[in-house]
């Protein structure tokens, strides 16, 4: 709520140099809260959302064959539920998703676009601060291994390649946000990819040879679908920050 007052302070200040009035439904719909009536709302949602989950179709192929799926045998729902609401769960798969994509995406890119940033400084710098916001996990690394000089060169390297990885979702998501004008596809998208990790691919050389041909066409075929439908698939006419 106090992000949502300061992003409305900032942007009624601009608004009332330029003669305009800035209400609370016109900010939520800068911050990407509002979404319009179907089908225009499967565009703006559902269609970014499978977009993301193209990209996991090698990962989600190991899940099915280890029957870890969702309501398979290693997965049962009652399960999958249970770990949803537990205080980390709720935390890692629905809290922290919705409020940094509420932070690092509707109001950071709202008030810089405000304020005439460039879209390639909207898509590649802003996710910066995003990746910025993880490197306390390197601290903490630091100090549960014992804070000896193993641990920090442990504790660097995971930083740097969570660094990384953030930044690279925060470009993604960032370029989510200014195509469809929504939150919501990065918030799903976030909790799809918090819940997924990163792919891990070392016991695929110890699967039947049938296993390993479906796993790697796999990953090749989601990664060939999300690159032809990058556009198609994330772009909504009414977007107020509409992407070309």
């Amino acid at each position: 709520m106090a992000t949502a007052v300061i992003v409305y302070a900032i942007t009624s200040y601009f608004a009332g140099n330029r003669s305009e009035k800035i209400s609370w439904h016109n900010l939520a719909q800068i911050l990407g809260l509002t979404e319009p009536a179907w089908p225009l709302a499967f565009q703006a949602v559902v269609r970014p959302t499978f977009l993301t989950l193209t990209l996991f179709l090698g990962p989600l192929v190991i899940l099915f064959f280890d029957s870890e799926l969702p309501g398979q045998a290693a997965q049962p729902l009652q399960q999958v539920f249970v770990a949803l609401f537990t205080l980390i769960g709720f935390r890692n798969y629905v809290f922290a998703p919705w409020t940094e994509e509420y932070v690092f995406r509707a109001a950071m890119i709202s008030l810089l676009h405000q304020a005439g940033h460039s879209t390639a400084f909207l898509i590649f710098v802003s996710p910066l601060y995003f990746g910025l916001a993880h490197l306390h996990h390197g601290w903490q690394t630091y100090h549960q291994m014992g804070r000896t000089s193993r641990a920090l060169k442990i504790a660097v390297a995971s930083s740097s390649f969570q660094f990384l990885y953030t930044t690279l979702f925060g470009w993604y998501a960032s370029f989510l946000f200014l195509r469809t004008g929504s939150i919501w596809p990065c918030v799903l998208s976030h909790m799809f990819c918090n819940a997924m990790g990163f792919p891990d691919v070392s016991d695929v050389p110890q699967r039947s040879v049938l296993q390993q041909r479906v796993i790697w066409s796999s990953f090749a075929a989601g990664i060939v679908v999300f690159i032809c439908q990058l556009y198609p698939w994330s772009f909504v006419a009414t977007s107020q920050y509409w992407l070309p």
